[in-house]
């Protein structure tokens, strides 16, 4: 094959963003990639080799860089000994997701498009890189040392719930709004961050719950 546009691969790699965004891994095909991208549908397998190796080149653009920050907040926080508090660790662990770099629109779809390529990830695969587990056994070490008598368990739930709380806001952000009459918005990033600190490190200062 004679060598292609060195722009085709990242006129890929974004198309393929945008509508696994939107539409999930499933509703997605190597053609109405390549479409969206302007390219013939043969680079997929060119470049990526499969729309499953796709799928996971865009999930580690996303979700590495992502884990990366988090763990420099996080061991900002830990620096020369220091203890940081439960709001300290959460805040490492949530604003990094809400990309404050980013204006409002990118802020949010970005948000949208890590919590599909996560459910996706998983649903597929099973299970997450070493680098992503390292960061999250990282965490609930963090957590473990300002709430040691909650089980390990119990905070990998209150972990899981806190981002399933941000997830869900972004992604069906129309409940909220309907019944707030729009004075709660989820797409709103640093509401959304304002409100979610305080109800997060409450939840995790809640009681072991009860174990039958």
């Amino acid at each position: 094959m004679k060598r292609q546009n060195p722009g085709s691969r990242e006129k890929l790699l974004r198309s393929a963003e945008a509508l696994f965004a939107s539409k999930g891994y499933r509703e997605v095909s190597v053609r109405e990639i390549a479409s969206h991208a302007g390219v013939n549908s043969a680079l997929v397998a060119y470049y990526f080799r499969s729309k499953q190796q796709l799928f996971n080149q865009v999930y580690r653009m996303h979700t590495i860089p992502l884990a990366r920050e988090r763990m420099k907040m996080l061991s900002a926080a830990m620096r020369n000994g220091n203890r940081p508090s439960l709001e300290e660790i959460l805040k490492a662990w949530i604003f990094p997701w809400l990309q404050p770099g980013l204006n409002p629109k990118e802020r949010a779809l970005q948000l949208r498009l890590t919590a599909n390529l996560s459910v996706e990830r998983w649903e597929r695969l099973k299970k997450g890189s070493p680098y992503l587990q390292r960061t999250h056994h990282a965490f609930l070490k963090a957590l473990r040392s300002r709430l040691p008598h909650l089980s390990n368990e119990t905070l990998m739930w209150r972990l899981h719930f806190i981002v399933g709380a941000i997830a869900f806001g972004v992604r069906a952000p129309n409940s909220l709004l309907g019944l707030s009459r729009g004075k709660c918005d989820p797409r709103d990033l640093e509401a959304t961050f304002v409100q979610i600190l305080p109800y997060a490190a409450a939840g995790f200062r809640a009681r072991e719950a009860y174990k039958r």
